[in-house]
């Protein structure tokens, strides 16, 4: 009579041994760091509920030339938990039957670069148009002295 209790609550207990995961959705596929910690897999096992921070780097397209035209880019992702720490002795049986009836809640993040702002641009980009008149106020400027 004791095998069949066992059979059935392993399952519900192993059940309660894995968390939620984070999932990193990153098409792009640029350098991405969470809590500080570069990952090189899209998913990431559970580790903790509360917030998690994700940062990116600008992907480089070939190793000779740097994208100047995003810049780094971090995000808060909240994990919540299941049901709430507070109920001590019942917080156990509450995640075992949400789990049960939810499934396990994984967490996806998005992951993208910002585009730079326009007003960081590079001496490189400057038109023709605009070095002609900077040119002849360095001239001024320099014969004013």
């Amino acid at each position: 009579m004791r095998k069949p209790t066992v059979a059935l609550v392993t399952p519900v207990l192993l059940l309660a041994c894995t968390g939620p995961s984070l999932h990193l959705h990153n098409p792009d596929g640029h350098p991405v760091y969470v809590d500080g910690v570069q990952q090189r897999t899209a998913t990431l096992p559970f580790r903790y509920y509360g917030t998690t921070r994700w940062d990116a780097l600008p992907r480089d397209p070939d190793a000779e030339h740097s994208d100047f035209g995003h810049v780094p880019t971090s995000r808060l992702v909240p994990v919540q938990p299941p049901v709430s720490g507070l109920l001590f002795p019942l917080d156990f049986p509450l995640e075992l039957l949400a789990r049960l009836a939810n499934g396990r809640r994984d967490t996806t993040a998005e992951v993208a670069v910002q585009k730079a702002p326009p007003e960081t641009r590079a001496e490189s980009e400057l038109a023709n148009t605009e070095l002609d008149p900077l040119v002849a106020r360095a001239h001024a400027a320099r014969t004013s002295r």
